[in-house]
């Protein structure tokens, strides 16, 4: 059993009936979408059982993300603070409800972005795991379970302290290994660090080459083809859904430069070795003009047999 991501099934386009279409054609059993807005910008329930339905008769789930989840970023929360009369909280326990009718019992969401942590970024944690601490009974009352993402903002380290202040009952981990590597941290070293929360698994790979003048850049690469240790993290975590999402970020990190380092108080030294180790030396991948790699097929081979064919 796999999920597809909306945005990594080729050609969705934006109509809900569509992407449930591909995605059963693509063989998942569930299709993921950013935002319940996206299956109607209203809620409206009129459609969402229609699509309910539509799902059921193809033999698929709907899942959905929270999408944002940052109380000092209301900026990106209209629609959140609209249906919540104002109050985030209230918007958020709106959508968990919305979720929990379409039989979601996991909802994850995103915290911020790499500007973000370069910000008032303590501050926006202790604000997240508050608001979360105030939805508990909403989740304990639905039965469901929120997960943070490991986007590329934000550490293992801090993931692990959100679950440990909100409750592992109500917080879960949603991993996304090809993230770790902008934050200096070796994927399978950082799952080992979260196993006990990992609830779902985002398939992608990547490698790490140099570049000038003092950084490393990600590059994304099909399954098998990076550096992500994909038979060690799935056995470590092997009741975790397993969710295709096929990045676009190619992210660079200054990783020789001394201040940033400093900043990185978190960063292991064996970890920072293993990473480095395996970007020196190692050229950027060659790309046939515009043509792109095909990285789907690789991921669904893995996302169904829990192996790579490298």
């Amino acid at each position: 059993m796999f999920s597809l991501m909306r945005g990594s099934i080729p050609d969705a386009g934006n109509d809900p009936f569509a992407v449930i279409g591909k995605a059963a054609s693509l063989g998942a059993a569930e299709v993921t979408f950013y935002s319940l807005f996206e299956l109607s910008p209203t809620l409206d329930p009129g459609t969402l059982r229609e699509l309910k339905a539509e799902a059921d008769r193809q033999g698929l789930t709907i899942a959905a993300s929270l999408d944002w989840l940052n109380p000092l970023r209301l900026d990106r929360h209209g629609r959140e603070l609209d249906l919540g009369d104002g109050e985030l909280s209230l918007g958020i326990a709106k959508l968990l409800e919305t979720g929990a009718g379409l039989g979601m019992r996991e909802m994850f969401f995103t915290i911020g972005t790499l500007e973000d942590r370069a910000g008032n970024w303590g501050a926006q944690l202790d604000a997240v795991a508050d608001l979360l601490v105030g939805l508990r009974p909403t989740l304990t009352d639905l039965g469901m379970r929120a997960l943070v993402k490991t986007h590329e903002e934000i550490t293992s380290y801090e993931c692990l302290a959100l679950v440990e202040r909100v409750g592992p009952d109500c917080l879960g981990v949603s991993y996304d290994p090809v993230n770790m590597l902008v934050r200096i941290e070796e994927p399978l070293a950082a799952a080992q660090r979260l196993a006990p929360h990992i609830a779902q698994v985002h398939i992608d790979d990547a490698m790490v080459a140099p570049e000038a003048p003092d950084s490393i850049r990600r590059h994304l690469v099909p399954a098998g083809q990076g550096i992500v240790d994909w038979a060690a993290i799935l056995s470590i975590a092997p009741g975790a859904k397993r969710l295709i999402e096929l990045h676009n970020g190619q992210f660079a990190t200054p990783v020789f430069d001394p201040d940033w380092i400093k900043a990185q108080s978190y960063v292991e030294l064996t970890e920072y070795a293993q990473i480095i180790g395996k970007a020196v030396g190692t050229p950027p991948p060659v790309t046939d003009g515009n043509a792109k790699p095909d990285r789907l097929t690789p991921a669904v081979a893995l996302a169904r047999t829990g192996r790579t064919s490298a």
